[in-house]
């Protein structure tokens, strides 16, 4: 995680992806199956919203490789998930409800912060009429995804501003076994992948967090009103701003604005802190299927990044504004 990662508390945008992974030891029923590309996605989501599971998950991105567990459970309507980094460095994520805590053994400290609920993913199913613009569905073969019966599906975007994926669907479940993101020539920029999985696990992942961590420093994360002074005049087609929150940066009176944009698939954060003197890199830079364009304005210094192509990040940046 860089410096900047630190500073305004980015997600790496393909974690939003393990959320997405499941599996079960159900033999497949084949009642009701799905059709089409769309119908498959609905499925998934529908699926998403209502299994509790536990999954180890590879994630890959130019030759690295990570392995990750996750647990993520809905009781009474509640979201409890428990993500855990399997390697160096050890750190693990808690959430229940709109509560998440972080872990950073390595640095002996906590993070809290209250999240709003995330409403990309809730909205997913509903917006396909509008993501088919940009986008074509496509279902792809059948075969089998780690040992079990699945259903590929091709997302091709229609135009430079985003990428492609490509999702393998347990055919049981209804919940996604494996995820590529892609480049226009068909390259794999990302990729996510379950080995070992179970469904509706016994143990509340809210009971998951790191033991000893009593005389860790305590960070809790504020977010503050929205501020309305940033003005978005040069958005991709189909981007549209999700949300808009200020944080305050634990510890100091300073503040982050966080504009977050989305086409209803990928997403892109926007964070605008103010200039206090010290050097940063502004350019353009890419690793892997995240881009990031980061250029000073007015005294500030904005920051976009996404799982989007660079031309992506590059137009929403140089379009942003600071009302007069």
């Amino acid at each position: 995680m860089t410096n900047t990662e630190r500073h305004h508390g980015w997600k790496w945008p393909g974690f939003g992806w393990l959320l997405w992974f499941a599996c079960s030891f159900v033999t497949a029923a084949e009642t009701g199956s799905p059709q089409t590309a769309r119908q498959w996605l609905d499925a998934m989501v529908d699926a998403m919203r209502s299994r509790g599971y536990q999954a180890t998950v590879v994630y890959s991105r130019e030759n690295d490789l990570k392995l990750f567990k996750l647990t993520h459970q809905v009781r009474d309507g509640v979201v409890y998930e428990h993500f855990q980094a399997l390697g160096d460095p050890l750190r693990q994520v808690v959430r229940e409800a709109d509560k998440v805590t972080c872990y950073f053994p390595d640095r002996r400290i906590r993070v809290e912060y209250h999240n709003r609920p995330n409403a990309l993913f809730a909205s997913l199913s509903s917006h396909w009429d509008e993501q088919e613009r940009h986008y074509r569905l496509q279902s792809g073969r059948r075969g089998h995804t780690i040992g079990r019966p699945s259903q590929e599906i091709v997302i091709t975007p229609l135009d430079e501003y985003r990428y492609g994926r490509r999702i393998w669907i347990d055919v049981a479940t209804r919940l996604p076994l494996k995820f590529e993101l892609l480049d226009r020539q068909g390259n794999i920029l990302e990729a996510l992948a379950v080995t070992d999985l179970g469904l509706d696990p016994e143990v509340g992942p809210e009971r998951g967090g790191m033991r000893g961590h009593e005389d860790w420093k305590l960070i809790r994360r504020k977010e503050t009103e929205p501020v309305e002074r940033w003005r978005l005049t040069k958005l991709p087609p189909g981007f549209r701003e999700v949300r808009r929150s200020q944080r305050v940066v634990a510890g100091t009176d300073a503040t982050v604005d966080h504009l977050l944009l989305s086409d209803g698939l990928a997403t892109v954060s926007v964070y605008i802190s103010r200039n206090e003197g010290k050097d940063f890199d502004s350019g353009i830079f890419k690793r892997g299927g995240v881009s990031v364009f980061r250029r000073p304005v007015q005294g500030h210094v904005i920051t976009v990044v996404g799982d989007v192509p660079m031309i992506t990040v590059r137009t929403i940046g140089e379009g942003i504004r600071m009302e007069e």
